[in-house]
């Protein structure tokens, strides 16, 4: 048989155990700094049944992928691979309205799938970690979601990054205030959500394709170089918008939770208002929130939602308000391993156990000292590879960055101690069996 050439399909990404262990320790605290508000783990399958994904919508354009079982005379594409997690939490929270409850807050970590073009921070398949609260009307639940966002990136490590908000009901104004048909509204705000990618020009020149008049686009461009800022933005959006009672709601919304912000201790240089945020989803319908990375400004939005109160109406007859954001797990690998934020571990296990006697008593030994450890919550492995001397054995562990070896021949079993070697300082101590536990926590804690 031929042999077949190892490589992954385009826009897909392999994590060896380096790098996952700094994945998982990411993936840790966002979970603990979700946890620490209150919401609570959901999961959901990869897959969903294509009128689910797509809300029915016969102009759905989002590329996605669609699953066919293997060998299946039947038409099987009625089912896909989630493109997001916030569809699902929808259709949850319809089919399980009476286990839920009024109120949900839930978070959720998944891989989601989307047939676009693979670029930098981009992928075809990559997980999202997601965080909403379902049910609440209350701008507090706006402001509480920028609050998680800003206590995860602080419990990363990350201090230059701001929360940019908006509200799509200021952006829905757009059509009366610049002068264009509003059914190319949501086509426009989708040209608009480039601009953290795209320039000014590769835009404007959509919207002209799209048929928008040079004095609709004039009108546009001065909304949108309305400078970022708290309160004072809200001020001047004001002025341009405020023919329109949809606007001045939206801006009634950010400034609640501006107060709410406030109140909540969130510093002003992390948020800011930035009307030029539109996010791309049509299912938002008020505040959304995109956060950047002060130092990486390339690499796009690293967290991304908003409110969606109309999203769960479309899989049952109720009106359920909603707010939520999603981190990009992968590109916030990236870009934390870019601005050197994550620390290197080649091996979660910080002492090696070698096994080199022959003697079946010294290996029975070794295993006991192992089981030892272990069961005292000290991450410990027993050298299994094909080395067969001592010096080779701490090669291994060299190798993997590991802090101690426990060394145990015939004479240290007929003396019940072992030989607790500091690899990187190349000293050694003898320590009673019976005392290899507290002295192995205590040289790793220090």
């Amino acid at each position: 048989m031929e042999m077949i050439k190892p490589q992954l399909p385009s826009g897909f990404k392999d994590y060896l155990p380096e790098e996952m262990i700094q994945r998982n320790k990411i993936l840790d605290t966002i979970r603990a700094s979700f946890e620490l508000f209150g919401f609570l783990p959901l999961e959901t399958p990869e897959v969903e049944r294509l009128e689910i994904l797509t809300g029915g919508d016969p102009n759905f354009t989002k590329q996605i992928y669609l699953v066919k079982k293997s060998g299946s005379k039947e038409d099987d594409t009625d089912i896909a691979l989630r493109f997001d997690l916030t569809v699902p939490l929808a259709r949850v929270v319809a089919q399980y309205r009476n286990e839920i409850g009024g109120l949900f807050k839930r978070y959720q970590l998944g891989r989601v799938f989307r047939g676009e073009r693979p670029q930098k921070g981009r992928f075809n398949g990559f997980y999202q970690f997601d965080v909403d609260t379902v049910g609440s009307k209350d701008k507090t639940s706006d402001a509480e979601i920028v609050a998680v966002i800003y206590t995860t990136m602080k419990k990363l490590g990350v201090d230059d990054f701001f929360v940019r908000i908006n509200n799509r009901k200021i952006l829905n104004a757009l059509p009366e205030f610049a002068g264009f048909e509003n059914d190319l509204n949501t086509d426009v705000l989708r040209a608009i959500d480039k601009l953290d990618k795209q320039s000014w020009d590769s835009v404007s020149g959509e919207l002209t394709t799209m048929g928008i008049s040079t004095g609709a686009i004039e009108a546009i461009k001065k909304f949108l170089d309305i400078p970022r800022g708290n309160e004072e933005a809200l001020d001047q959006v004001f002025d341009l918008v405020k023919a329109s009672e949809n606007a001045v709601q939206g801006i009634k919304e950010l400034r609640e939770i501006a107060e709410n912000l406030f109140a909540l201790g969130i510093p002003k240089e992390n948020w800011v208002f930035d009307f030029s945020v539109a996010r791309g989803l049509g299912y938002y319908t008020g505040p959304v929130f995109e956060t950047m990375l002060t130092k990486l400004p390339s690499i796009g939005s690293i967290c991304s939602g908003g409110r969606y109160d109309d999203l769960v109406s479309k899989f049952s007859n109720m009106s359920v308000p909603a707010v939520g954001t999603s981190i990009g797990v992968d590109r916030l690998f990236d870009a934390l391993k870019e601005l050197g934020i994550l620390k290197k571990e080649k091996s979660i296990a910080k002492v090696l156990v070698l096994n080199f006697e022959n003697n079946p008593k010294a290996r029975i030994y070794v295993q006991e000292i192992t089981s030892l450890l272990r069961a005292n919550n000290i991450p410990t492995e027993l050298y299994l590879g094909k080395e067969k001397g001592m010096g080779g054995q701490l090669k291994y562990a060299e190798k993997l960055e590991m802090q101690y070896a426990i060394i145990a021949g015939m004479s240290e079993v007929e003396k019940n101690i072992v030989q607790l070697k500091d690899i990187m300082n190349r000293t050694q101590e003898e320590v009673d069996k019976s005392e290899i536990v507290a002295k192995v926590r205590s040289v790793i804690s220090s």
